[in-house]
Protein backbone atom coordinates (compact mmCIF):
# COMPACT_ATOMS: atom_id res chain seq x y z
CA UNK A 1 0.00 0.00 0.00
CA UNK A 2 1.32 3.40 -0.88
CA UNK A 3 2.18 5.78 1.86
CA UNK A 4 -0.12 8.78 2.23
CA UNK A 5 1.00 12.32 1.79
CA UNK A 6 2.60 13.89 4.85
CA UNK A 7 0.98 17.25 5.37
CA UNK A 8 3.01 20.26 6.42
CA UNK A 9 1.37 23.42 7.80
CA UNK A 10 4.08 25.82 6.64
CA UNK A 11 4.90 27.01 3.14
CA UNK A 12 7.42 24.27 2.42
CA UNK A 13 7.74 20.52 2.73
CA UNK A 14 10.04 18.57 5.08
CA UNK A 15 13.48 17.75 3.76
CA UNK A 16 13.93 14.13 4.80
CA UNK A 17 12.30 11.44 6.83
CA UNK A 18 15.06 10.39 9.21
CA UNK A 19 12.74 8.30 11.34
CA UNK A 20 12.04 5.91 8.48
CA UNK A 21 15.35 6.53 6.71
CA UNK A 22 13.58 7.33 3.47
CA UNK A 23 15.35 9.48 0.90
CA UNK A 24 13.76 12.82 0.14
CA UNK A 25 11.46 12.95 -2.85
CA UNK A 26 8.93 15.71 -3.63
CA UNK A 27 6.40 13.13 -4.80
CA UNK A 28 6.12 11.81 -1.22
CA UNK A 29 5.08 15.15 0.25
CA UNK A 30 3.77 17.43 -2.49
CA UNK A 31 0.31 16.54 -3.89
CA UNK A 32 1.08 18.22 -7.24
CA UNK A 33 4.37 16.37 -7.65
CA UNK A 34 2.67 13.18 -6.52
CA UNK A 35 -0.02 13.52 -9.19
CA UNK A 36 2.51 14.41 -11.89
CA UNK A 37 4.66 11.39 -11.00
CA UNK A 38 1.98 9.10 -12.45
CA UNK A 39 3.55 9.52 -15.91
CA UNK A 40 6.77 7.87 -14.67
CA UNK A 41 5.29 5.13 -12.53
CA UNK A 42 3.91 6.91 -9.50
CA UNK A 43 5.36 8.54 -6.38
CA UNK A 44 8.53 7.40 -4.65
CA UNK A 45 8.14 4.46 -2.31
CA UNK A 46 9.57 3.88 1.14
CA UNK A 47 12.52 1.88 -0.14
CA UNK A 48 13.73 4.48 -2.61
CA UNK A 49 17.44 5.26 -2.57
CA UNK A 50 18.84 8.57 -3.75
CA UNK A 51 20.01 8.37 -7.34
CA UNK A 52 23.68 8.74 -8.12
CA UNK A 53 25.70 9.27 -11.26
CA UNK A 54 23.68 10.02 -14.37
CA UNK A 55 20.40 9.36 -12.57
CA UNK A 56 21.13 11.86 -9.84
CA UNK A 57 18.94 14.94 -9.50
CA UNK A 58 21.41 17.41 -11.00
CA UNK A 59 22.11 15.58 -14.32
CA UNK A 60 18.47 14.71 -14.88
CA UNK A 61 17.22 18.22 -14.14
CA UNK A 62 19.93 19.79 -16.29
CA UNK A 63 18.70 17.80 -19.29
CA UNK A 64 15.08 18.60 -18.51
CA UNK A 65 15.90 22.30 -18.20
CA UNK A 66 17.50 22.31 -21.64
CA UNK A 67 14.39 20.60 -22.99
CA UNK A 68 12.11 23.19 -21.37
CA UNK A 69 14.06 26.05 -22.91
CA UNK A 70 13.90 24.33 -26.30
CA UNK A 71 10.12 24.59 -26.02
CA UNK A 72 10.71 28.33 -25.74
CA UNK A 73 12.39 28.21 -29.14
CA UNK A 74 9.33 26.44 -30.50
CA UNK A 75 7.13 29.12 -28.95
CA UNK A 76 9.10 31.75 -30.90
CA UNK A 77 9.09 29.72 -34.12
CA UNK A 78 6.71 31.99 -36.04
CA UNK A 79 9.04 34.94 -35.61
CA UNK A 80 12.07 32.78 -36.38
CA UNK A 81 10.49 31.88 -39.71
CA UNK A 82 8.82 35.18 -40.61
CA UNK A 83 11.04 37.67 -38.84
CA UNK A 84 10.49 39.92 -35.85
CA UNK A 85 8.31 42.63 -37.34
CA UNK A 86 5.62 44.78 -35.73
CA UNK A 87 2.80 44.21 -35.04
CA UNK A 88 3.03 40.60 -36.25
CA UNK A 89 5.42 39.64 -33.46
CA UNK A 90 2.89 40.79 -30.87
CA UNK A 91 -0.11 38.98 -32.36
CA UNK A 92 1.87 35.72 -32.30
CA UNK A 93 3.38 36.43 -28.84
CA UNK A 94 6.89 35.67 -30.12
CA UNK A 95 8.56 38.99 -29.34
CA UNK A 96 12.13 38.90 -28.05
CA UNK A 97 14.56 41.69 -27.22
CA UNK A 98 17.46 39.59 -28.54
CA UNK A 99 16.89 39.82 -32.32
CA UNK A 100 15.24 43.24 -32.07
CA UNK A 101 18.29 44.75 -30.36
CA UNK A 102 20.54 43.08 -32.90
CA UNK A 103 18.93 45.17 -35.59
CA UNK A 104 18.10 48.38 -33.73
CA UNK A 105 21.54 48.67 -32.06
CA UNK A 106 23.43 47.86 -35.27
CA UNK A 107 25.19 44.86 -33.74
CA UNK A 108 25.32 43.27 -37.17
CA UNK A 109 26.51 46.33 -39.05
CA UNK A 110 29.92 46.27 -40.71
CA UNK A 111 30.90 49.36 -38.73
CA UNK A 112 29.25 48.38 -35.49
CA UNK A 113 30.03 50.22 -32.29
CA UNK A 114 32.75 49.18 -29.90
CA UNK A 115 31.93 47.49 -26.61
CA UNK A 116 32.05 50.62 -24.44
CA UNK A 117 29.91 52.64 -26.83
CA UNK A 118 27.39 49.80 -27.16
CA UNK A 119 26.90 49.73 -23.39
CA UNK A 120 26.63 53.50 -22.97
CA UNK A 121 23.74 55.85 -23.66
CA UNK A 122 21.97 55.20 -26.92
CA UNK A 123 23.38 51.68 -27.07
CA UNK A 124 21.88 48.35 -26.15
CA UNK A 125 20.15 49.65 -23.04
CA UNK A 126 21.14 46.49 -21.16
CA UNK A 127 22.98 46.01 -17.85
CA UNK A 128 26.78 45.91 -18.32
CA UNK A 129 27.44 42.17 -18.16
CA UNK A 130 24.35 41.18 -20.15
CA UNK A 131 25.12 43.82 -22.77
CA UNK A 132 28.77 42.76 -22.99
CA UNK A 133 27.82 39.13 -23.51
CA UNK A 134 25.27 40.15 -26.13
CA UNK A 135 27.93 42.21 -27.92
CA UNK A 136 30.40 39.30 -27.88
CA UNK A 137 27.78 36.84 -29.13
CA UNK A 138 26.87 39.12 -32.02
CA UNK A 139 30.45 38.84 -33.28
CA UNK A 140 29.86 35.12 -33.86
CA UNK A 141 26.97 35.66 -36.26
CA UNK A 142 28.20 34.27 -39.60
CA UNK A 143 26.79 36.94 -41.90
CA UNK A 144 24.95 40.25 -42.07
CA UNK A 145 22.09 39.15 -44.34
CA UNK A 146 18.40 39.28 -43.53
CA UNK A 147 18.78 36.00 -41.64
CA UNK A 148 21.34 37.47 -39.25
CA UNK A 149 18.80 38.31 -36.50
CA UNK A 150 17.58 34.71 -36.54
CA UNK A 151 21.15 33.40 -36.36
CA UNK A 152 21.84 35.74 -33.46
CA UNK A 153 18.71 34.51 -31.71
CA UNK A 154 19.69 30.86 -32.24
CA UNK A 155 23.22 31.44 -30.91
CA UNK A 156 21.76 33.26 -27.91
CA UNK A 157 19.33 30.40 -27.29
CA UNK A 158 22.20 27.90 -27.17
CA UNK A 159 24.16 30.20 -24.87
CA UNK A 160 21.20 30.74 -22.55
CA UNK A 161 20.57 26.98 -22.45
CA UNK A 162 24.12 26.50 -21.17
CA UNK A 163 23.61 29.31 -18.66
CA UNK A 164 20.37 27.71 -17.47
CA UNK A 165 22.04 24.32 -16.96
CA UNK A 166 24.68 26.00 -14.80
CA UNK A 167 21.95 27.65 -12.73
CA UNK A 168 20.04 24.38 -12.27
CA UNK A 169 23.21 22.50 -11.29
CA UNK A 170 24.15 25.22 -8.79
CA UNK A 171 20.71 25.16 -7.17
CA UNK A 172 20.70 21.35 -7.00
CA UNK A 173 24.12 21.30 -5.35
CA UNK A 174 23.18 24.03 -2.89
CA UNK A 175 20.07 22.08 -1.87
CA UNK A 176 21.99 18.95 -0.92
CA UNK A 177 19.47 16.22 -0.08
CA UNK A 178 16.66 18.41 -1.40
CA UNK A 179 18.30 18.56 -4.84
CA UNK A 180 15.09 17.50 -6.61
CA UNK A 181 13.55 20.80 -5.55
CA UNK A 182 15.74 22.38 -8.25
CA UNK A 183 12.92 21.23 -10.55
CA UNK A 184 11.23 24.52 -9.61
CA UNK A 185 13.87 26.17 -11.78
CA UNK A 186 14.34 23.44 -14.39
CA UNK A 187 10.68 22.71 -15.11
CA UNK A 188 8.94 26.03 -14.57
CA UNK A 189 6.45 26.96 -17.33
CA UNK A 190 7.77 30.51 -17.09
CA UNK A 191 10.96 29.35 -18.82
CA UNK A 192 9.03 28.65 -22.01
CA UNK A 193 7.46 32.08 -22.26
CA UNK A 194 10.12 34.37 -20.74
CA UNK A 195 13.40 32.49 -20.94
CA UNK A 196 14.37 33.76 -24.40
CA UNK A 197 13.11 37.33 -24.28
CA UNK A 198 16.45 38.69 -23.05
CA UNK A 199 19.62 37.60 -21.24
CA UNK A 200 17.88 37.60 -17.85
CA UNK A 201 18.88 33.97 -17.25
CA UNK A 202 22.47 35.18 -16.90
CA UNK A 203 21.53 36.95 -13.66
CA UNK A 204 19.65 33.83 -12.53
CA UNK A 205 22.80 31.74 -12.98
CA UNK A 206 25.01 34.22 -11.14
CA UNK A 207 22.54 34.43 -8.25
CA UNK A 208 22.33 30.63 -7.98
CA UNK A 209 26.12 30.26 -8.15
CA UNK A 210 26.61 32.98 -5.52
CA UNK A 211 24.29 31.26 -3.05
CA UNK A 212 25.97 27.92 -3.78
CA UNK A 213 29.37 29.43 -2.95
CA UNK A 214 27.96 30.90 0.25
CA UNK A 215 26.46 27.55 1.24
CA UNK A 216 29.93 26.01 0.83
CA UNK A 217 31.46 28.60 3.15
CA UNK A 218 33.02 30.74 0.40
CA UNK A 219 31.54 34.23 1.00
CA UNK A 220 34.22 36.05 -1.02
CA UNK A 221 33.65 33.96 -4.14
CA UNK A 222 29.92 34.15 -3.59
CA UNK A 223 30.07 37.93 -3.31
CA UNK A 224 32.05 38.27 -6.53
CA UNK A 225 29.51 36.10 -8.33
CA UNK A 226 26.69 38.15 -6.89
CA UNK A 227 28.41 41.31 -8.11
CA UNK A 228 28.38 39.87 -11.61
CA UNK A 229 24.69 39.08 -11.10
CA UNK A 230 23.94 42.67 -10.03
CA UNK A 231 25.73 43.84 -13.18
CA UNK A 232 23.37 41.56 -15.13
CA UNK A 233 20.15 42.44 -13.28
CA UNK A 234 20.31 45.04 -10.46
CA UNK A 235 17.41 43.42 -8.57
CA UNK A 236 19.58 40.51 -7.34
CA UNK A 237 21.46 42.96 -5.09
CA UNK A 238 18.77 42.23 -2.51
CA UNK A 239 20.51 38.89 -1.81
CA UNK A 240 23.61 40.71 -0.58
CA UNK A 241 21.51 42.88 1.71
CA UNK A 242 19.75 39.83 3.16
CA UNK A 243 23.01 38.00 3.89
CA UNK A 244 24.43 41.12 5.55
CA UNK A 245 21.32 41.35 7.75
CA UNK A 246 21.05 37.68 8.68
CA UNK A 247 24.67 36.62 9.13
CA UNK A 248 25.16 38.63 12.31
CA UNK A 249 22.02 37.18 13.84
CA UNK A 250 22.17 33.52 12.89
CA UNK A 251 25.93 33.15 13.00
CA UNK A 252 28.16 33.78 16.00
CA UNK A 253 28.98 37.41 16.69
CA UNK A 254 32.14 38.37 14.87
CA UNK A 255 32.35 35.38 12.58
CA UNK A 256 28.84 35.81 11.23
CA UNK A 257 29.20 39.56 10.79
CA UNK A 258 32.44 38.95 8.93
CA UNK A 259 30.81 36.49 6.56
CA UNK A 260 27.95 38.90 5.85
CA UNK A 261 30.30 41.84 5.34
CA UNK A 262 32.58 39.82 3.06
CA UNK A 263 29.70 38.59 0.93
CA UNK A 264 27.94 41.94 0.58
CA UNK A 265 31.13 44.01 0.36
CA UNK A 266 32.74 41.91 -2.35
CA UNK A 267 29.48 42.00 -4.33
CA UNK A 268 29.37 45.79 -4.10
CA UNK A 269 33.03 46.15 -5.06
CA UNK A 270 32.72 43.77 -8.01
CA UNK A 271 29.66 45.60 -9.31
CA UNK A 272 31.32 49.00 -9.08
CA UNK A 273 34.49 47.79 -10.81
CA UNK A 274 32.47 46.28 -13.66
CA UNK A 275 30.57 49.52 -14.18
CA UNK A 276 33.76 51.57 -14.24
CA UNK A 277 35.44 49.18 -16.66
CA UNK A 278 32.54 48.65 -19.07
CA UNK A 279 30.71 51.98 -19.03
CA UNK A 280 32.05 55.38 -20.09
CA UNK A 281 33.13 57.81 -17.40
CA UNK A 282 34.99 57.48 -14.11
CA UNK A 283 31.79 56.76 -12.16
CA UNK A 284 30.41 54.15 -14.55
CA UNK A 285 27.50 56.49 -15.38
CA UNK A 286 25.92 55.95 -11.94
CA UNK A 287 24.56 59.50 -11.91
CA UNK A 288 23.14 59.12 -15.39
CA UNK A 289 21.50 55.81 -14.50
CA UNK A 290 19.88 57.29 -11.38
CA UNK A 291 18.63 60.37 -13.23
CA UNK A 292 17.25 58.21 -16.01
CA UNK A 293 15.39 56.01 -13.53
CA UNK A 294 13.87 58.99 -11.70
CA UNK A 295 12.70 60.70 -14.88
CA UNK A 296 11.41 57.58 -16.64
CA UNK A 297 7.63 57.29 -16.78
CA UNK A 298 6.01 54.04 -15.59
CA UNK A 299 6.50 51.21 -18.04
CA UNK A 300 4.67 48.03 -18.94
CA UNK A 301 3.92 45.72 -16.05
CA UNK A 302 4.23 48.39 -13.38
CA UNK A 303 1.61 49.01 -10.73
CA UNK A 304 2.15 52.74 -11.38
CA UNK A 305 0.80 52.32 -14.90
CA UNK A 306 -2.62 51.75 -13.34
CA UNK A 307 -3.87 55.37 -13.40
CA UNK A 308 -3.05 55.67 -17.09
CA UNK A 309 -4.86 52.42 -17.87
CA UNK A 310 -7.85 53.51 -15.82
CA UNK A 311 -7.99 56.79 -17.70
CA UNK A 312 -8.11 54.85 -20.97
CA UNK A 313 -10.89 52.62 -19.58
CA UNK A 314 -13.39 55.30 -18.54
CA UNK A 315 -16.87 54.07 -19.52
CA UNK A 316 -19.05 56.05 -21.86
CA UNK A 317 -22.02 57.24 -19.79
CA UNK A 318 -24.26 57.23 -22.83
CA UNK A 319 -23.36 53.68 -23.62
CA UNK A 320 -25.21 51.87 -20.87
CA UNK A 321 -26.85 52.26 -17.48
CA UNK A 322 -23.91 50.49 -15.89
CA UNK A 323 -21.50 52.94 -17.52
CA UNK A 324 -23.44 55.91 -16.18
CA UNK A 325 -23.48 54.38 -12.71
CA UNK A 326 -19.74 53.71 -12.73
CA UNK A 327 -18.96 57.21 -13.90
CA UNK A 328 -21.22 58.74 -11.26
CA UNK A 329 -19.63 56.80 -8.41
CA UNK A 330 -16.03 56.41 -9.51
CA UNK A 331 -15.39 59.10 -12.10
CA UNK A 332 -12.58 60.55 -9.98
CA UNK A 333 -10.65 57.26 -10.27
CA UNK A 334 -10.71 57.37 -14.05
CA UNK A 335 -9.51 60.98 -14.08
CA UNK A 336 -6.36 60.64 -11.97
CA UNK A 337 -4.28 60.73 -15.14
CA UNK A 338 -0.86 59.27 -15.93
CA UNK A 339 1.83 59.60 -13.26
CA UNK A 340 4.95 61.56 -14.06
CA UNK A 341 8.34 59.92 -13.74
CA UNK A 342 9.30 61.76 -10.55
CA UNK A 343 5.93 61.08 -8.89
CA UNK A 344 6.12 57.38 -9.74
CA UNK A 345 9.69 57.27 -8.41
CA UNK A 346 8.67 58.73 -5.06
CA UNK A 347 5.68 56.41 -4.74
CA UNK A 348 7.76 53.41 -5.77
CA UNK A 349 10.44 54.08 -3.15
CA UNK A 350 7.84 54.83 -0.48
CA UNK A 351 5.89 51.63 -1.09
CA UNK A 352 9.11 49.60 -1.25
CA UNK A 353 10.20 50.97 2.13
CA UNK A 354 6.80 50.16 3.63
CA UNK A 355 6.72 46.61 2.26
CA UNK A 356 10.33 46.04 3.25
CA UNK A 357 9.64 47.22 6.80
CA UNK A 358 6.60 44.93 7.05
CA UNK A 359 8.59 41.94 5.79
CA UNK A 360 11.47 42.57 8.19
CA UNK A 361 8.99 43.02 11.03
CA UNK A 362 7.42 39.65 10.26
CA UNK A 363 10.77 37.89 9.92
CA UNK A 364 13.64 39.46 11.83
CA UNK A 365 11.84 41.49 14.49
CA UNK A 366 8.96 39.21 15.39
CA UNK A 367 9.87 35.87 16.94
CA UNK A 368 9.06 33.01 14.56
CA UNK A 369 5.97 31.07 15.72
CA UNK A 370 6.73 28.10 17.90
CA UNK A 371 10.32 29.16 18.53
CA UNK A 372 11.97 30.57 21.63
CA UNK A 373 13.44 34.07 21.49
CA UNK A 374 16.96 34.24 20.17
CA UNK A 375 19.40 35.59 22.75
CA UNK A 376 22.85 34.87 21.38
CA UNK A 377 23.46 33.52 17.90
CA UNK A 378 26.46 31.23 17.77
CA UNK A 379 28.67 29.89 15.04
CA UNK A 380 30.89 26.87 15.55
CA UNK A 381 33.74 26.99 13.07
CA UNK A 382 37.15 25.39 13.18
CA UNK A 383 38.84 25.99 9.81
CA UNK A 384 39.75 22.79 8.10
CA UNK A 385 37.83 20.59 10.52
CA UNK A 386 34.63 18.61 10.07
CA UNK A 387 32.62 21.39 11.69
CA UNK A 388 33.86 24.04 9.31
CA UNK A 389 31.12 26.53 8.29
CA UNK A 390 28.44 24.98 10.49
CA UNK A 391 25.99 26.96 12.53
CA UNK A 392 24.20 25.82 15.64
CA UNK A 393 20.45 25.55 15.78
CA UNK A 394 19.30 29.12 16.47
CA UNK A 395 15.99 28.41 18.10
CA UNK A 396 17.24 28.24 21.69
CA UNK A 397 20.67 29.09 23.13
CA UNK A 398 22.47 26.12 24.64
CA UNK A 399 22.79 26.24 28.43
CA UNK A 400 24.97 23.40 29.81
CA UNK A 401 23.39 23.81 33.25
CA UNK A 402 19.94 23.07 31.83
CA UNK A 403 20.39 21.00 28.69
CA UNK A 404 21.91 17.57 28.98
CA UNK A 405 23.13 17.55 25.38
CA UNK A 406 24.16 20.46 23.15
CA UNK A 407 22.10 21.26 20.07
CA UNK A 408 23.13 19.44 16.93
CA UNK A 409 25.22 21.42 14.44
CA UNK A 410 23.44 22.71 11.37
CA UNK A 411 25.22 23.16 8.03
CA UNK A 412 25.64 26.62 6.59
CA UNK A 413 23.79 25.24 3.58
CA UNK A 414 20.67 25.14 5.74
CA UNK A 415 21.32 28.74 6.72
CA UNK A 416 21.12 29.61 3.02
CA UNK A 417 18.03 27.53 2.24
CA UNK A 418 16.05 28.11 5.46
CA UNK A 419 16.77 31.79 6.03
CA UNK A 420 18.61 33.57 3.23
CA UNK A 421 16.58 32.25 0.28
CA UNK A 422 13.08 32.75 1.80
CA UNK A 423 13.78 36.30 2.96
CA UNK A 424 15.42 37.16 -0.36
CA UNK A 425 12.36 35.74 -2.11
CA UNK A 426 10.02 37.93 -0.06
CA UNK A 427 12.07 41.10 -0.60
CA UNK A 428 12.59 40.33 -4.28
CA UNK A 429 8.83 40.00 -4.69
CA UNK A 430 8.38 43.38 -2.96
CA UNK A 431 10.98 44.92 -5.26
CA UNK A 432 9.26 43.62 -8.38
CA UNK A 433 5.83 44.59 -7.06
CA UNK A 434 6.87 48.22 -6.61
CA UNK A 435 9.01 48.52 -9.76
CA UNK A 436 8.42 51.38 -12.20
CA UNK A 437 8.75 48.92 -15.05
CA UNK A 438 8.29 45.17 -14.83
CA UNK A 439 9.11 43.33 -18.06
CA UNK A 440 7.95 39.76 -18.56
CA UNK A 441 11.42 38.27 -18.08
CA UNK A 442 12.01 39.97 -14.70
CA UNK A 443 10.01 37.26 -12.93
CA UNK A 444 12.68 34.69 -13.85
CA UNK A 445 14.70 36.06 -10.93
CA UNK A 446 12.22 34.44 -8.53
CA UNK A 447 12.83 30.90 -9.79
CA UNK A 448 16.11 30.01 -8.00
CA UNK A 449 14.77 31.50 -4.78
CA UNK A 450 11.55 29.49 -5.05
CA UNK A 451 13.62 26.33 -5.51
CA UNK A 452 16.01 27.04 -2.65
CA UNK A 453 13.13 27.96 -0.34
CA UNK A 454 11.37 24.68 -1.14
CA UNK A 455 7.96 26.11 -1.93
CA UNK A 456 5.15 23.75 -2.76
CA UNK A 457 4.36 23.22 -6.41
CA UNK A 458 0.83 24.46 -5.79
CA UNK A 459 2.19 27.89 -4.87
CA UNK A 460 4.60 27.83 -7.79
CA UNK A 461 1.85 27.04 -10.29
CA UNK A 462 -0.47 29.69 -8.85
CA UNK A 463 2.21 32.29 -9.54
CA UNK A 464 3.20 30.79 -12.91
CA UNK A 465 -0.40 30.81 -14.12
CA UNK A 466 -0.62 34.57 -13.55
CA UNK A 467 2.65 35.00 -15.44
CA UNK A 468 1.34 33.00 -18.40
CA UNK A 469 -1.90 34.97 -18.52
CA UNK A 470 0.00 38.24 -18.40
CA UNK A 471 2.38 37.02 -21.10
CA UNK A 472 -0.52 36.72 -23.52
CA UNK A 473 -2.16 39.95 -22.42
CA UNK A 474 0.86 42.24 -22.68
CA UNK A 475 1.53 41.45 -26.35
CA UNK A 476 -2.14 41.82 -27.31
CA UNK A 477 -2.22 45.17 -25.54
CA UNK A 478 0.96 46.44 -27.21
CA UNK A 479 -0.30 45.21 -30.58
CA UNK A 480 -3.53 47.07 -29.99
CA UNK A 481 -1.63 50.36 -29.79
CA UNK A 482 -1.10 50.10 -33.55
CA UNK A 483 -4.26 48.15 -34.48
CA UNK A 484 -6.90 49.10 -31.95
CA UNK A 485 -9.68 46.87 -33.28
CA UNK A 486 -7.54 43.74 -32.74
CA UNK A 487 -5.83 44.62 -29.49
CA UNK A 488 -6.66 44.04 -25.86
CA UNK A 489 -8.60 46.87 -24.18
CA UNK A 490 -6.80 48.79 -21.47
CA UNK A 491 -9.16 47.57 -18.75
CA UNK A 492 -8.53 43.91 -19.54
CA UNK A 493 -4.78 44.52 -19.59
CA UNK A 494 -5.08 46.22 -16.22
CA UNK A 495 -6.84 43.17 -14.80
CA UNK A 496 -4.11 40.87 -16.13
CA UNK A 497 -1.46 43.18 -14.72
CA UNK A 498 -3.16 43.10 -11.33
CA UNK A 499 -3.36 39.31 -11.47
CA UNK A 500 0.36 39.10 -12.17
CA UNK A 501 1.22 41.40 -9.29
CA UNK A 502 -1.03 39.32 -7.05
CA UNK A 503 0.88 36.20 -8.10
CA UNK A 504 4.20 37.86 -7.27
CA UNK A 505 2.81 38.93 -3.91
CA UNK A 506 1.66 35.35 -3.32
CA UNK A 507 5.15 33.87 -3.61
CA UNK A 508 6.48 36.72 -1.49
CA UNK A 509 4.08 35.77 1.28
CA UNK A 510 5.16 32.15 0.96
CA UNK A 511 8.76 33.25 1.44
CA UNK A 512 7.80 34.92 4.72
CA UNK A 513 5.96 31.78 5.83
CA UNK A 514 8.96 29.58 5.06
CA UNK A 515 11.25 31.90 7.01
CA UNK A 516 8.92 31.90 10.02
CA UNK A 517 8.22 28.18 10.01
CA UNK A 518 10.08 26.14 12.65
CA UNK A 519 12.97 24.11 11.31
CA UNK A 520 11.88 20.57 10.38
CA UNK A 521 12.83 17.59 12.50
CA UNK A 522 15.88 17.00 10.38
CA UNK A 523 17.42 20.18 11.74
CA UNK A 524 17.88 18.41 15.07
CA UNK A 525 20.15 15.78 13.50
CA UNK A 526 23.67 16.19 12.23
CA UNK A 527 23.60 17.47 8.67
CA UNK A 528 26.41 16.10 6.57
CA UNK A 529 28.43 18.68 4.66
CA UNK A 530 27.77 19.03 0.98
CA UNK A 531 31.31 17.86 0.27
CA UNK A 532 30.50 14.34 1.43
CA UNK A 533 30.61 11.64 -1.25
CA UNK A 534 27.28 10.68 -2.85
CA UNK A 535 27.24 7.37 -0.97
CA UNK A 536 26.60 9.22 2.27
CA UNK A 537 23.42 10.62 0.78
CA UNK A 538 21.77 7.21 0.26
CA UNK A 539 19.17 5.89 2.64
CA UNK A 540 17.29 2.60 2.64
CA UNK A 541 14.55 1.73 5.04
CA UNK A 542 14.76 -1.55 6.83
Amino acid sequence: MRQGIDHQPSGRWPTDDLETGTAYSPSRFDPVARAASAVIGGPAGRRLASGTGFWGAAPVLVLLAAAMLSFGVVQKEHCRAQGWSSPDQFWHACYSDIPVLYGSSSLGAETRRGLIDSLGQGGLGQPPVSGALMWITSALVPDSTSDAPRHFFDLSAVLLALVLTVAVAAVALALGRRSWDAAHLALSPVLITAGLISYELLAVAFLAAALLALSRGRPLIGGLLLGLGVASAPQVAVAGLVVALLAGRYLRLGTGAGIGATFAGSALGCWLIIRVLLLPGLTGQLGTAWKGWVEAVPGYGSIWLGPQLLGASEPDPANSLGGRTLQLLFSWIFRIGPLSGSTASVLSLLLLVILGAVILQLTLVADPPGEQPLSEPRFEEVPGSETDTRILDHRAPYDPTVDSTPPAPLGIGRFVTDKVAPLTLALMAALLFTAKSLPVQASLLLLPLIALSGLRWRDHLIWASTELVYFVGIWLYIGGETTANRGLPALFYLLMLAARLAGIAWVGVQGVLVFRSPSPALAQAVDKTLADPPAVDRFLSS
